[in-house]
């Protein structure tokens, strides 16, 4: 059985999905250990990781925005995790200047926000996967 399974038109978009943001985990990942993410954070990866499950899932199950979108999300849990010191010093920190309620609601804040530059991220990957896929296979637009 060879990788044919997965550009099916039967194979769910979350697949897609998995298999993008595992790519962008790994490519966000690598990207900052070799560049060495002391001043910034690259999520250039995610674009890779989104751009990847956009192309698979146009050749597959046709849903290349939402696989995108979901390889986006996860291809940002590196940066999740690379902040957690900043987020718990942040957190401590607000918390005892502007009580626990003032640091849920920035910690909220943090979250959405990064949340929100993943879905624009994965979703623009997708799109970008997608439009390749169609150029590739001009049968796709059909």
């Amino acid at each position: 059985m060879g990788p044919d399974w997965l550009v099916e038109e039967d194979t769910p978009t979350y697949v897609y999905a998995l298999f993008g943001g595992v790519v962008g985990m790994v490519v966000v990942t690598a990207h900052n250990l070799f560049v060495g993410a002391e001043s910034y954070y690259s999520l250039s990866g995610a674009f890779v990781g989104s751009g990847v499950a956009g192309f698979l899932a146009a050749n597959g199950s046709g849903h290349f925005k939402r696989a995108g979108m979901g390889a986006g999300v996860l291809g940002t849990v590196p940066a999740f995790a690379w902040s957690s010191d900043f987020l718990r010093g942040w957190v401590v920190t607000s918390a005892s200047e502007g009580g626990p309620v003032f640091a849920v609601v920035l910690l909220c804040f943090f979250v959405l926000a990064i949340g929100t530059i993943a879905l624009l991220i994965g979703a623009f990957g997708g799109f970008v996967g997608g439009w390749l896929a169609g150029k590739l296979d001009p049968e796709l637009n059909d």
